[in-house]
């Protein structure tokens, strides 16, 4: 089973949204959106072709709506979550917060975005599929759908190398990634984009946190991870909604596979997690050596690069110093976090 991919010169994807208003006109819409988003919870003017719906503003799906934002502060985001536990921060970010079951009287109720990210994870979901097509249901069809996905649905597990077109698990062969591909059919019929991820980290969340906090892990130390930094993910996400063409499989990592060992080893090179952090023993000498993931053809298309170029570089010359890292304060604020909130 191949990973599908449609010429990108043969349908180039969604619009590159050349201006076309006045400056006076644009200056007039980014006013009333920013207006009604700093006023109430009523998002602004939905006719504007830049609002965003985030499914799952988690870790990533917030960092995608700060991105946004950021490159368009005229435009309104709704963040869709299960409970309302992390709705103050969201709108501490400047994002419009919604449940899932939102009543017929939310501003929101019969609205469409031009743009949808579903970046919630399948745990918690009897029917992940489903999840995504309700979500394809608040897409008006202009702009782009993108789906966060997985590289775990990737075959290669005997250290060989992996891109993009490499051959991924049949279906039946395990539930969850049976969950994921199931979903991304759904997203690439519809015309959408699927943007498979590596392990994701940053300073304070990810595999290097677990690994240090703990004495001995029963997996083998040459076992090969690939990373992707949560802002460059979220900088992948943006670029495929923006850049990528419709019905499109991109691969999101920085492309330099890194060991399990090496992996704790540098983290507490770095002198940044404390006295107390150690590398485990690995048990196993046997066992899947995982595979060596590169993504030129993503980067090619989406005209984009890692910020992080790899985790030894992210923990010994940059110290992990990221918008997360609590020893980074002037930043802290960029990289907020809802509570509770999953890798995703």
């Amino acid at each position: 089973m191949r990973a599908s991919s449609a010429s990108p010169r043969a349908h180039r994807a969604f619009p590159s949204h050349t201006a076309r208003k006045t400056s006076r006109e644009k200056a007039s819409s980014r006013s009333r959106a920013v207006a009604a988003a700093s006023t109430s919870d009523a998002p602004g003017p939905f006719g504007d072709d830049r609002n965003l719906l985030v499914v799952g503003p988690g870790v990533l799906g917030s960092r995608i709506a700060r991105v946004w934002l950021s490159n368009f502060p005229g435009a309104v985001v709704v963040g869709q979550t299960n409970t309302d536990a992390a709705h103050d921060g969201l709108r501490s970010v400047g994002v419009t917060p919604r449940t899932k079951d939102f009543g017929a009287d939310d501003p929101t109720a019969t609205r469409r975005f031009p743009y949808v990210v579903f970046s919630a994870p399948p745990s918690g979901s009897e029917d992940y599929p489903g999840e995504v097509a309700a979500a394809l249901k608040y897409w008006d069809g202009s702009g782009a759908f993108a789906f966060t996905s997985s590289s775990a649905v990737y075959k290669n597990e005997a250290g060989e190398a992996c891109d993009e077109e490499s051959e991924v698990y049949e279906i039946g062969t395990n539930p969850r990634v049976d969950r994921l591909l199931k979903a991304e059919k759904v997203v690439l019929d519809a015309g959408g984009v699927v943007c498979r991820l590596a392990g994701l980290y940053h300073s304070e969340r990810g595999a290097h946190k677990y690994f240090i906090k703990t004495s001995s892990l029963d997996s083998r130390a040459d076992a090969l991870v690939n990373l992707i930094h949560y802002e460059d993910a979220a900088d992948l996400c943006f670029a495929a909604m923006t850049k990528g063409a419709k019905s499109h499989i991109y691969l999101g990592t920085d492309g330099v596979p890194i060991t399990r060992e090496a992996i704790a080893r540098v983290s507490v090179e770095s002198g940044v997690y404390g006295a107390d952090a150690a590398a485990p023993a690995f048990t196993k000498t046997d066992g899947p050596l995982g595979r060596a993931m590169s993504n030129s053809r993503t980067k090619t298309e989406l005209d984009w690069s890692p910020r992080y170029e790899s985790f030894e570089s992210f923990a010994l010359r940059q110290g992990a110093r990221d918008s997360y890292a609590p020893w980074n304060a002037p930043t802290r604020s960029r990289g907020w976090t809802p509570a509770g909130a999953r890798h995703v």
